[in-house]
């Protein structure tokens, strides 16, 4: 088994999703929002790529939640933000969710043979939901505006970090031995080094701290979002 890392949403090639379980990991804040909603109740979240598209599928049992460039989008409901969707119970209702590149890098690894969610707030549950396939992995991390995220590498790097405790002879490409490096750095101020990241620098301008130190939470859940169908389920961890 061996694990990859994808830097970017647009890296992503073929080689790296087929016969795979992928991860995608968009930690601030697509990854962390479908997680909580998860986790609150909502049966199901719908990613989607357009405005339009969540539009044309909004019903009245559906919640329309998100951003682009971390402002929220008119007439939704809620915006991208995992403490909005924390604050009150959704049993039974569908969350219909577009961001900038979460949901992005959702549909591009739509192939993959396993295809699921993580972030900081899932991690552990993530990799063992993930090893226990016994598949060769990839992490991909969405970024930000085509640029590589420190926050998702880290998170990454958690993974990375967790997988060898499991499975000590996994393999590891050279980025991921990179990024676990980083995290177990940086672990004990995680959410200090969160603050200062070029995203989490963008949530501090739209006054977004709260969802900041939520998102630093490891293993608040012990579910696994699993896309199936392009609607993502949850899959809960004993």
């Amino acid at each position: 088994m061996r694990i990859a890392v994808v830097p970017t949403v647009e890296e992503i090639r073929f080689d790296q999703i087929s016969n795979r379980v992928v991860v995608v990991i968009d930690v601030l804040r697509a990854s962390s929002t479908i997680v909580t909603a998860l986790g609150s109740g909502f049966h199901a979240v719908v990613p989607v790529e357009t405005i339009g598209q969540a539009h044309a599928l909004r019903s009245a049992g559906s919640v329309l939640a998100g951003e682009r460039h971390c402002r929220k989008i008119a007439d939704f409901d809620c915006s991208n933000s995992p403490t909005e969707l924390s604050r009150q119970p959704h049993a039974g209702r569908q969350l219909i969710l577009t961001t900038t590149n979460g949901t992005r890098a959702i549909q591009k690894a739509e192939r993959a043979q396993v295809l699921v969610i993580g972030c900081f707030l899932n991690a552990t549950s993530c990799i063992q939901y993930a090893l226990s396939h016994n598949l060769d992995i990839t992490l991909y991390c969405a970024g930000t505006r085509s640029e590589f995220a420190l926050e998702d590498g880290l998170a990454a790097g958690l993974m990375i970090h967790t997988a060898q405790q499991m499975r000590p002879h996994i393999q590891v490409c050279d980025l991921g031995e990179a990024l676990k490096a980083g995290y177990l750095y940086v672990c004990g101020r995680l959410g200090e080094v969160m603050a200062r990241t070029t995203t989490g620098k963008r949530l501090i301008q739209h006054h977004c701290e709260e969802d900041l130190r939520f998102c630093s939470q490891i293993d608040r859940y012990r579910l696994v979002p699993v896309v199936k169908d392009r609607r993502i389920l949850s899959h809960l961890v004993s």
